[in-house]
């Protein structure tokens, strides 16, 4: 999910290939033996499953089993969201989340079942001490009014902007071709419709991943609540630029984490 028009929102260019004012944070927790790791990725509703499939084949490969958790077809409301993904941490026992994008809202639920860490992928947060948040920000909100309805249902998220811009986000244009033709189109209601956060989320074990800027004021409270954060350069999609480096990341940023006690 981008804050306002794309290019504003969204730094164009590659995932870099070193850390670009990488920060540390953190209370001394104890970590994820690493012969145990299990990831399951909840994907943004918005975008669909395919751009997660290069990292979790290279946490796979890595030793870190890792599936994708699904997006409901047909309607796509809140509930089925988090039923779904609900219904993949019991299927594939994971023992860190990573959550993209609009997935962050979810990820606080999701992980309260379990007790779960959760690594935040240049995600959305809810807002601290509310019990309940909408899908969307309120500027996110109102650029979401402007777009065109067809059957009740917004475009694919990618037709949200200009080809020309939102291709800088893919390898290359059969990667925006498949999402396109595979994502999830979503009523506006999607967007007002609250869903519930466990109190205290804050406080459990969890670790903010922001590809640029798109993010910061979601990184400064990871930064200010004690959670480890990484700041790379690069763009929203920086999981599908370089699945390899991000790997590496998820794997360096959950050795940090551990389920509380």
């Amino acid at each position: 999910m981008f804050r306002g028009r794309f290019v504003a929102a969204t730094p164009g260019g590659g995932l870099a290939a070193g850390r670009c004012g990488a920060s540390t944070g953190g209370k001394g927790r104890a970590s994820v033996p690493e012969v145990s790791r299990r990831f399951v990725i909840l994907p943004s509703p918005l975008l669909g499953t395919a751009t997660y499939a290069p990292l979790a084949a290279s946490l796979t490969e890595r030793e870190a089993p890792t599936a994708v958790a699904s997006v409901p077809d047909g309607d796509v409301t809140p509930e089925r969201v988090l039923a779904g993904f609900r219904a993949a941490v019991a299927e594939h026992g994971p023992t860190v989340l990573v959550a993209h994008s609009n997935a962050g809202y979810y990820a606080p639920a999701v992980a309260a079942d379990l007790d779960l860490p959760v690594i935040f992928m240049d995600a959305a947060l809810p807002a601290e001490g509310e019990s309940e948040t909408l899908l969307a920000p309120a500027a996110f909100a109102e650029f979401i009014q402007t777009l065109p309805i067809r059957d009740g249902l917004l475009p694919l998220w990618p037709l949200w902007w200009d080809r020309a811009d939102i291709a800088t986000l893919f390898p290359d244009e059969d990667w925006l071709d498949l999402v396109t033709s595979e994502g999830p189109r979503l009523a506006p209601a999607y967007f007002t419709t609250p869903i519930a956060v466990p109190r205290g989320w804050e406080a459990r074990p969890a670790a903010y991943l922001a590809f640029g800027d798109t993010y910061a004021a979601e990184l400064a409270f990871a930064e200010r609540v004690g959670w480890e954060v990484r700041r790379e350069s690069g763009h929203h999609l920086g999981h599908l630029a370089e699945p390899g480096r991000v790997a590496e990341l998820v794997l360096e940023l959950s050795s940090g984490l551990s389920r509380e006690t």
